[in-house]
């Protein structure tokens, strides 16, 4: 019988995903990779690779990298196991022993040598890791970065990201099995905060970190180990009844069911799970407006079909058997009245409903503002609509080189000088963007223009969208455009994670990815356009 061996990533993956792929009779679908997905994995090596290119450069004693032995298993760990013994200082793309016990398997990217003896685990992750709201997070740098080298950071706290410590936690139960721990458990995340001086963001995995679901006590707060240790526990017994089941009349019944949620999207299991649920179901309809706790709660409480929230009182449920189910999470009322809105959405048929006509101011000259950055962080493209007597025309301030701060100021200049004329030209004017990142930017860049050019008077149309459109797909501009409107992108891909391997060919000189960002630039900013018309029409 095959036996149970989870990797890294299932403790933070959805249970059933690892029933289907320990159970022999669910059909294996051989589907393409969404390309969302692949973006994002895309986005995920190119990082990795960037730090584990530069790392070498630093000559640090006892570096080993060992990335080039994946393809051989057995060699692979033992080089690992090998370079442990030798006590090396880092060890980069190992593998460990598997796991047999504990059904473990794993490659972490990183092991650093603690002064005590042992490892820690570290992954690279291309996210931020820091909140710059707060500040002592321990941080080591790639030229120093055992624990013991760590310093708090004046400017910026460790975000608690589950998915990233769940995985560190499977690493460390790893280093325990095979007797390469470091003295206390601990791990550092390598994330994208900082481009050209990254840093390595430590973490206690004994320290309680996250609010979870207590049946005795109703809600508790739990470390990255006690966290793991119960999502590894759980997906380890729904592989074991899994693995046992052949398709015969007295198989054991699955731990889990299919249930819709956020994954789903991307899942390669879909077609085989999610997708058979019975067209009603509310977590097949809904997927993201719910977690699977959340739905779970509902069938406990006898909420099953679309019909069936659409036609509850949030009130109710919420002191009632669902209440009693979720009652660590502290959003969890705001969540089930924005998910019985998404329900009598679909009831009726729809995807956006207006509530109400919205206030939008009118100016002569209306300009609307949309911004692309680049996986550093750097804007590189600016891109203006200007609306005036009718007609729209598009105009945009493009660099995709832009490498260093000064870079981005010049191009952020042009476009600020661009609407100062604007304004002067014509005193009756309004700019418009979708969100927070267009005015935050700009502010980075003084002087800024003043009176109805500069920033702090530009007008965000998504308050004003939320505050008079319900919508089950989000209140985001794709969503908006596409199901209110009606506005379509040109590019048949169109997305923020595509956008940046785009960005990527421009910078090395594809023309044709450079005209796909200005496209996409450009749609955006027409979306921006004809959801404001759309909220303006009776």
């Amino acid at each position: 019988m095959r036996p149970i061996l989870l990797g890294g990533y299932a403790a933070k993956s959805c249970p059933r995903a690892v029933h289907n792929d320990y159970d022999p009779t669910v059909p294996r679908p051989v589907l393409p990779v969404a390309p969302e997905l692949q973006a994002l994995y895309d986005t995920g090596v190119d990082f990795e690779t960037e730090i584990l290119t530069a790392w070498p450069a630093l000559a640090l004693p006892g570096y080993v990298d060992l990335r080039d032995l994946d393809g051989d298993k057995r060699v692979h760990i033992g080089a690992t196991v090998g370079a442990m013994r030798a006590g090396a200082a880092v060890i980069v793309g190992g593998r460990l022993p598997d796991d047999v016990a504990g059904g473990r398997t794993g490659k972490p990217d990183i092991l650093l040598r603690d002064t005590g003896g042992g490892y820690h685990p570290a992954d690279i992750k291309a996210h931020h890791v820091l909140d710059r709201k707060y500040d002592n997070a321990l941080a080591s740098t790639l030229k120093a970065p055992s624990f013991e080298d760590a310093v708090p950071l004046p400017d910026g706290g460790a975000r608690q990201r589950e998915e990233d410590l769940l995985q560190l936690a499977h690493y460390w139960r790893m280093l325990e099995a095979c007797g390469h721990q470091a003295t206390h458990p601990r791990g550092a995340i390598c994330g994208d905060d900082r481009p050209g001086d990254p840093l390595l963001v430590w973490y206690d995995l004994t320290a309680p970190a996250f609010r979870t679901f207590s049946r005795t006590t109703g809600v508790a707060t739990r470390s990255a180990l006690e966290r793991y240790d119960h999502e590894h526990g759980f997906r380890r017994r729904v592989a074991d009844v899994a693995r046992h089941r052949t398709g015969a009349a007295g198989d054991p019944l699955p731990l889990v069911d299919p249930i819709g949620q956020a994954e789903c999207a991307t899942c390669r299991w879909s077609p085989v799970c999610v997708d058979t649920l019975p067209g009603t179901d509310v977590s097949a309809v809904l997927r993201g407006a719910l977690s699977a706790r959340e739905y779970l709660a509902l069938r406990a409480a006898g909420v099953h079909t679309v019909t069936d929230l659409a036609g509850s009182d949030p009130e109710n449920l919420l002191t009632g058997m669902y209440g009693a189910e979720v009652p660590h999470l502290r959003t969890r009322a705001f969540r089930l009245r924005k998910a019985v809105t998404a329900a009598r959405l679909a009831a009726a048929g729809l995807i956006v409903r207006r509530r109400e006509r919205a206030d939008v101011p009118r100016a002569a000259v209306e300009v609307d503002i949309d911004i692309e950055w680049g996986a550093d962080d750097r804007v590189y493209l600016w891109g203006l609509l200007i609306t005036s007597n009718g007609a729209s025309r598009y105009e945009s301030f493009f660099d995709p080189r832009v490498t260093t701060d000064r870079d981005e100021e010049l191009l952020a200049r042009r476009c600020l000088d661009r609407l100062t004329g604007l304004a002067a030209e014509t005193p009756d004017l309004l700019v418009f963007h979708y969100g927070t990142p267009e005015p935050r930017q700009a502010r980075r860049f003084p002087p800024l223009p003043s009176g109805p050019a500069g920033p702090d008077r530009w007008i965000d149309l998504l308050p004003l969208v939320r505050a008079t459109v319900d919508s089950r797909a989000g209140h985001g501009l794709k969503a908006m455009a596409t199901h209110g409107p009606g506005h379509t992108w040109r590019d048949p891909d169109p997305g923020g994670l595509q956008s940046q391997s785009w960005h990527a060919a421009a910078r090395q000189g594809d023309r044709a990815a450079a005209t796909r960002l200005l496209t996409y630039n450009e749609d955006d900013v027409r979306a921006t356009l004809a959801v404001r018309t759309w909220l303006r029409s009776a």
